[in-house]
């Protein structure tokens, strides 16, 4: 097996340059400034990547964005990425179990949500199987995250289909910020264990790498009933990243990531004995790797070009569904001016995905192994026009797809600096989501029920006719940065979606010869139309040199054109709020407060007679108390979800039952060196 070879082969000659290279040498100069020194007016002009490809400050940017530093994760207690994203405003994130993570952006929230795009350093971790991320695999080393760049709307125009309602770009350190030695340990009641290592060297001048090693297990949850769900897990992962200055105009990164664990959860399965539906617990095991190389040459001060290359491959096995993937793609980027207002980019992608799902006992797909191309084009630039007071952006996307063929995603961009203060933008933009693997290819069986003595089978059925779901969007958005210690960011959104896919039963039930079941076959078909709109808003505030207070809060409404009798209305939550207080009472010791309202949502749950489940609004509260021992050496102890003992906050479309997250607590030991 592929994933064999990288594991047994590729990762030891990844980890060779530490294993030789070692030493205690190491540049304090070296490493990157601590944001909470930079006042509110600095952050933001903090650089930026994700909207236009190009670095360009936060505040100049056209889009909905949103930064979340190393720092704003520290200190707020989260221990994965989906718990980080709940301090942006219009992100839903909601916990299914204790391994699983719905997120999304501006509504249609689902364990796999197809309209949100996943990026860690430019590589895509969304999974063409569902269309979603497996976000308990989705992981780095959180002491080396730069920054994440959270894109609210969409993103096609530069990071293709599925960059409908967002895009998330994890953007990591680069080697010469993290030199020395770094070692975390930590345990409590739901965190069981975790124990993260990373050392950070050179290979002579303008040659930096580091290697990293983490270990994690997390305990059960429970269900509604009381009862333990059974859905414990471990993953233990490494990696590497070297960064080199080849010349004056030449930079290359090379990294990589291999990952290995097994995830526990009990699932409720059809059978073909009374009672016809059983519950099932399965042992997960997950596996996998990735390794990308990026070069960069300066051309000249107005233009420069990149090539970035990767491979990544994973294996799941679990009753539901086995997977093997591998992926390979490669993108070449060119960045120019031209005249004196133009500035233009320009760029192409090949991605080829080959997967094998033999040996599943719940979904099948016909074909069982299979080979995708995916290749486009775009270009996009941004014109500065009345002495760089107004930049306009138009640029488009130009992909072809193996499902619904070619797509055009085009976007129009405006931005407008009428005082040193003040940034008003607007957007036009459309996105396509393209179906999934398991859409157009899978037969999965749901459920089974006894009707009249005889069990009763739905069973999702796929659909190779179906088109792309759509999307138009329009945006808004105001910032207003008085003074250094104040900066008020507003957005505001209509968005416009056709040919949503929907479930929809296909005939009547029948009597299927080949499993001598009833079955009732229901399938996938671009049914309905929607439209959301809403506002976000997000507040950053000083009230002093030691005190700092960061408000999200987003407005999120929707409705549908689709038929009554087939209408999906899920995923969506009205308002949502995150309030983050950052307290230093002391040179060595800091107190973090995080309070979150969200209000009620729906989950779209097969087992339902409704096929809707009811969500209640909850309020929580995270408090976080750091102690700088000495200067290498911190002690933390955090508690969440302080506020009741567990509260439900999303319940997974087939399989699982819902479970409730539980108050938690875990302390740990930071040492640097």
């Amino acid at each position: 097996m592929l994933y064999t070879l990288l594991k047994k082969r590729v990762l030891p000659l990844l980890l060779l340059p530490g294993l030789f290279l070692i030493s205690p040498a190491w540049c304090p100069a070296a490493q990157s400034q601590d944001l909470t020194t930079f006042s509110i007016e600095e952050l933001m002009d903090i650089k930026v990547t994700s909207v236009s490809k190009k670095s360009q400050r936060l505040s100049d940017s056209a889009a909905a964005i949103f930064v979340i530093t190393r720092e704003d994760i520290k200190r707020s207690g989260a221990t994965s990425i989906p718990d980080a994203l709940r301090m942006a405003p219009g992100v839903n994130v909601a916990r299914i179990d204790a391994n699983k993570w719905a997120v999304n952006c501006r509504g249609f929230n689902s364990r796999f949500s197809p309209s949100l795009q996943v990026l860690v350093d430019g590589r895509s971790v969304y999974t063409p199987s569902f269309s979603g991320v497996y976000w308990e695999v989705t992981d780095v080393l959180l002491e080396d995250v730069d920054r994440i760049e959270v894109i609210r709307g969409p993103g096609a125009t530069i990071w293709g289909s599925n960059a409908v309602n967002g895009v998330i770009n994890i953007i990591t350190r680069r080697a010469n910020d993290t030199q020395g030695g770094f070692v975390q340990a930590s345990a409590g009641s739901q965190e069981k264990n975790m124990v993260a290592a990373r050392y950070g060297g050179t290979m002579g001048e303008d040659k930096f790498w580091r290697i990293y090693a983490k270990h994690q297990a997390r305990d059960e949850f429970q269900r509604l009933t009381g009862e333990d769900a059974g859905d414990d897990w471990q993953i233990n992962q490494a990696g590497f990243r070297m960064d080199a200055k080849m010349s004056m105009s030449d930079d290359l990164t090379v990294q990589g990531d291999i990952y290995d664990g097994h995830i526990h959860q009990d699932l409720y399965l059809y059978s073909q004995a009374s009672p016809y539906m059983d519950e099932f617990p399965v042992k997960t095991e997950v596996s996998g790797g990735n390794l990308m190389g990026r070069w960069t040459k300066v051309l000249s001060g107005t233009s420069e070009m990149s090539v970035k290359m990767y491979y990544d491959t994973m294996h799941r096995s679990e009753d539901i569904l086995n997977e093997d993937r591998h992926n390979f793609d490669v993108e070449f980027q060119h960045r120019f001016g031209l005249g004196l207002v133009n500035d233009i980019i320009w760029g192409l992608r090949l991605r080829h995905s080959q997967d094998d799902y033999a040996g599943s006992k719940v979904a099948f797909m016909d074909p069982v192994s299979t080979s995708e191309l995916l290749y486009s084009a775009f270009i996009q630039d941004e014109i500065s026009l009345f002495e760089d007071q107004v930049k306009l952006t138009i640029g488009s996307k130009f992909e072809h797809n193996d499902y619904t063929g070619f797509e055009i995603q085009p976007s129009t961009r405006l931005l407008w600096t009428p005082g040193e203060h003040h940034r008003l933008w607007a957007a036009v933009s459309r996105a396509t989501r393209i179906p999934s693997r398991a859409e157009a290819n899978a037969i999965v069986y749901l459920t089974g029920t006894d009707v009249a003595g005889t069990p009763l089978y739905t069973r999702f059925v796929n659909n190779e006719d179906q088109t792309a779901e759509t999307l138009w969007a329009w945006e808004a958005g105001y910032r207003f940065i008085p003074q250094q210690n104040l900066s008020i960011d507003l957005a505001l959104f209509f968005n416009d979606y056709k040919d949503l896919r929907i479930y929809s039963p296909r005939g009547n039930p029948y009597f299927d010869t080949e499993s001598r079941l009833v079955v009732q076959d229901v399938a996938l078909s671009n049914m309905s139309n929607a439209r959301s709109w809403g506002a976000e808003i997000s507040v950053d505030l000083a009230t002093g040199s030691t005190i700092k207070w960061t408000l999200a809060y987003s407005l999120t409404f929707h409705d549908y054109d689709n038929d009554e009798d087939f209408e999906l209305d899920f995923g969506f939550t009205k308002h949502q709020i995150s309030l983050r207080g950052r307290f230093d009472l002391t040179k060595n010791l800091t107190l973090d407060a995080w309070f979150r309202y969200v209000g009620d949502t729906t989950a779209n749950y097969v087992f339902s007679d409704a096929l809707l489940y009811d969500i209640d609004d909850y309020a929580t509260l995270d408090l976080r108390l750091g102690w700088r021992i000495r200067p290498d050496l911190e002690f933390f102890l955090t508690g969440q979800n302080l506020l009741q003992d567990s509260h439900l906050e999303f319940v997974q479309e087939a399989f699982g039952y819902p479970v409730e997250v539980p108050r938690s607590v875990y302390a740990g030991l930071t040492y640097r060196f």
